[in-house]
């Protein structure tokens, strides 16, 4: 299997059991009882650590995430049929999604605005287009797959817009591309200041402050979030790579900090996988 493909997937179902807990003091209490990792989630838990979604209630260990779903179908898909397109990337989500469809699990708001859009079209009936401005990581999730394959992020952009218009996606994905690229031949530290001129200008100073900053607790609240909206997560993730030292200690990391955390282990996991050995223990309990 593609290397970047299985960190992802790895670090995406490591975080499942704790995934949209948003109090971090209490998942730090947590992790010195028990591990955090590849758990099923829990009822109590999530009520003890509230605020929390607990909306994976039949998810088994090794499970994904709606988004880590949406890499698998993505990745198979663009590895049989290259040409696959922005209204095929649509229809496939479309067809697991729709009632019936194959898919039994959370289905996150802009997927559901995409199912009552082909509702309405199939039904005639009018439906009110919003406008296409999703800032959720989904939008990854035609990168790395295209990454994983060696595909152009151009071809990521044109299925990422199924979701979303907003320009700060590729940009994004030229920073990424450039971390891919240089990772092996520099340390991770330099690697991730020399990429930040690629990103958005308007997040160059958090992510800046990502490399620097060694309260997480202060970083958080002054630059980041821990939720899986861009400028929550991409400040976070960049944190999280420049403070860890090796795959098991920043997917442990990320799961104690909370908030979604199985949807930043994908990028994550991807990044980590090129200079880091993914557990072998992990990879065994990993769902592919």
């Amino acid at each position: 299997m593609n290397q970047i493909l299985k960190g992802a997937l790895v670090a995406n179902a490591a975080s499942l059991g704790v995934h949209w807990i948003y109090n971090t003091a209490y998942l730090n209490r947590l992790s010195e009882q028990q591990d955090l990792l590849f758990q099923k989630q829990s009822k109590r838990i999530y009520e003890e650590g509230l605020p929390s979604y607990y909306v994976y209630p039949k998810a088994e260990v090794g499970d994904h995430t709606l988004q880590g779903m949406f890499l698998i179908w993505l990745y198979e898909a663009l590895n049989n049929h290259p040409e696959f397109s922005k209204d095929s990337y649509e229809q496939l989500i479309f067809e697991a999604l729709k009632p019936g469809g194959f898919y039994e699990g959370y289905v996150e708001s802009y997927a559901k605005r995409l199912i009552i859009k082909k509702l309405s079209l199939d039904l005639n009936i009018p439906f009110l287009e919003d406008q296409l401005v999703d800032h959720h990581l989904v939008g990854f999730m035609p990168y790395l797959a295209c990454r994983a394959l060696g595909i152009s992020s151009n071809k990521a952009w044109e299925l990422a817009q199924a979701f979303t218009t907003l320009d700060d996606y590729p940009k994004f994905y030229h920073m990424f591309d450039y971390i891919f690229e240089k990772i092996q031949s520099k340390p991770l530290s330099v690697v991730l200041k020399d990429a930040i001129p690629f990103a958005p200008e308007n997040y160059q100073n958090a992510l800046n402050q990502a490399l620097v900053m060694t309260d997480v607790d202060v970083f958080i609240k002054k630059y980041a979030g821990i939720a899986c909206y861009l400028p929550h997560s991409i400040p976070l993730i960049f944190y999280i790579l420049a403070h860890s030292n090796g795959f098991e200690e920043a997917i442990q990391f990320n799961a104690r900090l909370g908030g979604a955390s199985s949807d930043r282990g994908l990028l994550l996991g991807a990044i980590l996988s090129k200079i880091y050995e993914i557990p072998q223990s992990w990879i065994e309990k990993t769902k592919f």
